[in-house]
């Protein structure tokens, strides 16, 4: 039955025949752009509309995956051209601006600690507060970029995020501090937008990279706003002119307005999709489900699933429950590290013979959050290292490279956290910090390898399971250390904690795609609602070695 959709195809310029075309003065004009036989060959992806005899063009400056919906098979980081490096950029520059206005709080609470007379019980209330919350934002955001798209979500969080960052300027009790830190981790849900993002944009055999570099780069902000703000505060009060109380508010307003601007770069200078429309994205999506289960799947399974059915179909999947215990490892490591580290360096160490609380820190508080600027500034490479390595093992060994990959790194990960909470030099305990984020950023670079091979078609509640799973670790080791009173009782329970999810790595039961494309025999043909949701992706294995292809070559896709 021939299909009522346009029929879409890619074809190389040299190839294109537009006088077999009865052109419209829009496909003249359009036609005009395509490049002369001298240039260099791009893809151009042609639609035809059989029924309005219309045609629109587009150029891809990357080489494609028709199979996989137009997704890019490299990365040009040279390039910023629409639509897949634009995305790759502005995915990660608009998590870096979230993170860096997410995380305004914890580089001065020092400061804030003084100047509202709290106590560490309260510092650390608050801490679990930004943390826990956003566990739910987090689950909540994966149906809905599957309904709306990256693009929309993306900008509605930054928009929405600046509020409660402003807001938090006036906070004036322990009470209002806990409340605003609670909102304020409601929008961290930037993360899962900008790994959503480059899940679709870029094929499985560079996802891991895609993934990782994104996300480290937008991790980043979190490093930022430990080595900028503090400098800020220093800025603004060095004068005399303004108090700290005042001096600590305006430096953490300032980050509500990048985030602002950013909303609206987001919004109008980006696609949402390779394709370009989101929503015609998810109907080939649907289209090929139905394609593959030999058009037995009913109508009412093509429309869009409600939110407890998505949650139903992915969280009945094993693997997806392995991936979220493993990301709230090394993710949750990475929280609250992040939350405690200007606090620990600047409390824990002290002068010998020196009583005053105030004044034996060896660390000042602006140095102490300095040196914790390490642990977020090591996103910069940290998390790129971790999907770089698994996309090169899993070149050479399949997807159970993958697995390996994310073995090892997991159990480095718990082996330095472990000696971390046995350490009490400084210059050790700083050279460990700095380890440990290395080995839990190339954990979550690892993670995000996974991601992709567990469920195409809700690529978005998965993202935001396991998105959500690393707050609640950080939530978990929060109130883990809020019990003990202790950093270094915190870290061993946590680095067992570590250990036990990196034993999980061998229950993991992923299509086994071995180096050069073909799918092992022992990918089972199962409901997607059944217990494995493996099958959602057979569609899209059939010919994995496509991935690899370094030139544009151009697939036709049917009608």
């Amino acid at each position: 039955m021939e299909s009522s959709a346009a029929s879409l195809s890619l074809v190389p310029p040299s190839r294109l025949s537009l006088s077999s075309l009865q052109l419209t003065p829009r496909v003249r004009e359009l036609s005009s752009r395509l490049p002369s036989p001298n240039e260099s060959p791009r893809c151009v992806f042609v639609q035809v509309d059989k029924h309005e005899d219309a045609a629109h063009t587009m150029q891809y400056d990357l080489p494609v995956d028709s199979k996989q919906f137009d997704r890019a098979t490299k990365i040009k980081p040279t390039s910023m051209l629409r639509p897949h490096m634009r995305i790759f950029y502005l995915s990660w520059m608009s998590a870096i601006t979230r993170f860096f206005g997410w995380y305004a709080i914890p580089p001065l609470m020092p400061v804030i600690k003084t100047q509202l007379g709290l106590t560490d019980g309260e510092v650390l209330n608050s801490d679990i507060a930004s943390t826990a919350s956003t566990i739910f934002s987090r689950i909540a955001s994966g149906p809905l970029l599957d309904r709306f798209g990256p693009q929309a979500v993306q900008s509605a969080v930054l928009w929405l995020g600046a509020i409660p960052i402003f807001c938090a300027a006036f906070v004036n009790s322990a009470t209002t501090l806990l409340a605003v830190r609670f909102i304020v981790g409601l929008v961290g849900c930037v993360f899962v937008t900008s790994q959503y993002w480059t899940t679709i944009t870029f094929a499985r055999n560079v996802a891991g990279a895609a993934n990782a570099i994104t996300g480290g780069l937008g991790l980043s902000g979190i490093g930022f706003a430990f080595l900028l703000l503090p400098f800020v505060f220093e800025a603004i009060t060095s004068s005399g002119h303004v108090s700290e109380d005042l001096g600590w508010r305006i430096t953490i307003a300032l980050p509500a307005v990048l985030m602002i601007v950013m909303g609206v770069v987001i919004r109008f200078v980006v696609d949402s999709c390779p394709t370009g429309d989101f929503q015609e994205l998810m109907a080939k999506k649907r289209q090929a489900e139905q394609a593959a289960n030999g058009g037995s799947v009913q109508e009412q399974k093509l429309q869009h699933p409600s939110l407890l059915e998505s949650f139903k179909i992915v969280l009945s999947d094993p693997n997806v429950l392995i991936m979220i215990a493993h990301y709230a490892a090394c993710f949750g490591t990475e929280l609250q590290l992040n939350n405690m580290g200007a606090l620990y360096f600047n409390k824990e160490f002290t002068q010998k013979g020196c009583t005053d609380s105030v004044f034996c820190s060896v660390l000042s508080k602006t140095s102490a959050a300095t040196v914790a600027s390490s642990f977020g500034l090591m996103n910069l490479f940290a998390r790129a290292v971790g999907g770089l390595t698994s996309d090169a093992v899993n070149r050479r060994l399949g997807t159970r490279g993958r697995q390996y990959t994310q073995f090892t790194l997991l159990c480095i990960l718990g082996a330095l956290v472990m000696a971390l909470s046995r350490s009490y030099s400084l210059g050790l305990c700083i050279s460990l910090y700095v380890l440990v984020a290395i080995a839990a950023q190339a954990s979550g670079g690892s993670t995000y390898g996974i991601v992709p091979y567990l469920n195409e078609h809700h690529t978005g509640t998965v993202n935001g399971l396991v998105g959500a799973g690393g707050n609640m670790g950080g939530a978990l080791f929060g109130v883990i250390f809020r019990i003990t009173g202790s950093y270094h009782t915190g870290l061993f329970y946590m680095s067992i904690f570590i250990f036990c999810c990196a034993l999980l790595t061998p229950l993991l039961r992923l299509p086994h795609l071995h180096h050069h494309g073909n799918v092992a025999a022992n990918i089972t043909d199962q409901s997607q609602h059944g217990p494995s949701t493996n099958t959602a992706l057979k569609p899209f294995l059939e010919d994995e070695s496509s991935e690899h292809t370094e030139s544009p070559t151009l697939h036709h896709r049917a009608p």
